[in-house]
């Protein structure tokens, strides 16, 4: 579990939120990758912790109208306020018995909670990007949020080609599950996708990992947080109110790369081994963005910017 960033930003010159919004877990992130890359983040908006002994992950497959037991997931520990835990698929040993195709290096460092992989045991983490996936809560039998529709398969739906090989995070307007079982799904209206494309100059592993492991939305707190392995570099001022900013690293820096919080492309900047240096932000608009190194030796870290 990880703590995450909440943005308040416009939401301060709206109306207070109605007393359904922020007060119950809501999936985060949805990632249906590549082979058995596939998870599924679950936020906590409230400010008190949860157990998460009370909730279940079901998966409603092809336009099921049920879940089978074997397609339940109950899931376990606490997840503190303002934070994420990240269900993965439990591909982790290549040599071991039904363990074929493990998961990429960068999705097993995020999980938080692995699903078991046995398919006959298990299938819950077997979505495809045709199944409607739902958070239940166990005490009163409710599901609190629901990705799909459940009924209808998403090929039919004319969805499909935004829930399959994408990685989707929910917009920061959103601050509570869709609890309507039979409303229609419409990808675009809550979240923000970023597809797994084999096209060498749009696609890297920075752009569909970027946001897993954090979530911002219009509930709590205006702090800007770090993200893992951000204490590689630092940039200041951050937050800024300027066109730029600073980034200093004790390591040599070969390129820098800005993304938006859906994992587009913004800026990317070539520094040629340097520790220290200016990063412009000219025209850029005000808001949270991802800001990743590329260190000479390959290695990368990423952390939050924010932008007034």
């Amino acid at each position: 579990m990880r703590f995450t960033t909440h943005i308040l930003g416009a939401a301060l010159l709206m109306p207070l939120f109605s007393s359904a919004q922020c007060t119950d877990l809501f999936i985060s992130e949805y990632l249906e990758g590549w082979s058995n890359n596939k998870a599924i983040e679950i936020f906590n908006p409230t400010e008190s912790a949860v157990d998460l002994a009370d909730y279940r992950l079901e998966r409603y497959s092809n336009g099921a109208t049920t879940a089978q037991d074997n397609q339940k997931v109950d899931l376990s520990g606490t997840l503190e306020a303002n934070s994420v835990v990240v269900v993965v698929l439990d591909k982790q040993d290549p040599d071991g018995v039904d363990f074929e195709a493990p998961v990429w290096d960068e999705l097993a460092e995020a999980a938080d909670l692995w699903v078991c992989p046995v398919y006959e045991e298990n299938n819950t983490m077997y979505f495809n990007g045709n199944d409607a996936m739902v958070l239940r809560k166990i005490s009163t039998n409710s599901a609190i949020d629901i990705f799909g529709k459940i009924g209808e398969d998403p090929g039919e739906a004319g969805w499909a080609e935004m829930t399959q090989n994408h990685s989707l995070v929910r917009k920061e307007t959103v601050t509570q599950g869709d609890t309507d079982a039979l409303n229609d799904f419409l990808v675009v209206d809550e979240w923000n996708g970023t597809l797994w494309s084999s096209d060498s100059l749009n696609y890297t592993l920075d752009m569909v990992f970027a946001n897993l492991g954090s979530h911002s939305c219009n509930c709590g707190t205006t702090d800007v947080n770090e993200l893992k392995n951000s204490n590689e570099f630092e940039l200041f001022p951050n937050p800024s109110s300027g066109d730029f900013t600073w980034l200093r690293s004790e390591k040599e820096v070969q390129e820098v790369t800005v993304y938006s919080l859906s994992g587009q492309r913004l800026i990317q900047q070539q520094v040629n081994g340097q520790k220290v240096f200016q990063l412009s932000l000219k025209d850029s608009p005000s808001g949270i963005y991802l800001v990743t190194a590329t260190f000479e030796n390959g290695a990368r870290s990423t952390q939050r910017f924010s932008l007034k």
